[in-house]
């Protein structure tokens, strides 16, 4: 085997690799911010909501909408797709399932707005870090969030605003049908991207580079 062929192939389990462990630990902040009562991520959100409507789990269900979605993300912007996109639209919903059963089984929950803001600060803290790991892979990202990227590179609309939409839209759509939406829906849909640089200033691109998983050293 040629040796430079050998580490590409290296380099790529590498960041296959810390794109799942981002994956995990978004599902993680996502399901403290959950049972913490202080709601999730628009998308999410309104998964919950509509699966609980259906009587589906929120992995099958999530599967379901992120599969239609790839379908479109395949004939509008397919460069958006990579192993990553395939990791992410199978697994968030149902680690998100296992999390939520795991966690409510072992954590004393009382409700109380101590316990909401200590969970608001672990899970933004561990959802950003996840998304910064995940996204410095560049192994593909998932279906829904190709959607604003997509628009901004097919319409004079710039990205920022088209994924404000975007969430404002789902958002919507997850209060109307009953989805956890608390401060954290709105931290995720307006908020998350500077704490997302700071985590890759000062931990995740050092980290990956070390690592040899960056995708763009």
């Amino acid at each position: 085997m040629d040796p430079r062929n050998s580490e590409k192939t290296k380099a790529l389990a590498k960041r296959v690799a810390f794109s799942t462990i981002g994956i995990v630990i978004i599902s993680l902040g996502t399901t403290i911010c959950r049972i913490g009562g202080v709601g999730v991520d628009p998308f999410t959100a309104m998964n919950i909501g509509i699966s609980g409507i259906l009587g589906l789990s929120l992995g099958i269900y999530q599967l379901a909408v992120n599969i239609a979605l790839l379908v479109l993300v395949f004939i509008f912007g397919r460069k958006q797709i990579g192993i990553g996109t395939i990791i992410n639209m199978v697994a968030v919903g149902f680690l998100i399932d296992f999390f939520t059963w795991l966690l409510t089984s072992m954590l004393p929950l009382d409700g109380s707005i101590f316990q909401a803001g200590v969970c608001l600060v672990i899970g933004v803290g561990l959802f950003t870090f996840g998304v910064s790991t995940y996204m410095n892979t560049d192994t593909g990202v998932a279906p829904y969030d190709a959607v604003a990227l997509i628009i901004a590179d097919r319409t004079p609309a710039p990205y920022t605003p088209a994924r404000m939409a975007q969430d404002i839209l789902v958002a919507a759509i997850a209060f109307f049908v009953g989805g956890p939406i608390g401060v954290f829906t709105v931290i995720s849909a307006f908020f998350t991207g500077p704490l997302i640089t700071f985590w890759n200033d000062h931990a995740t691109i050092p980290m990956l580079k070390h690592a040899g998983a960056y995708a763009h050293s």
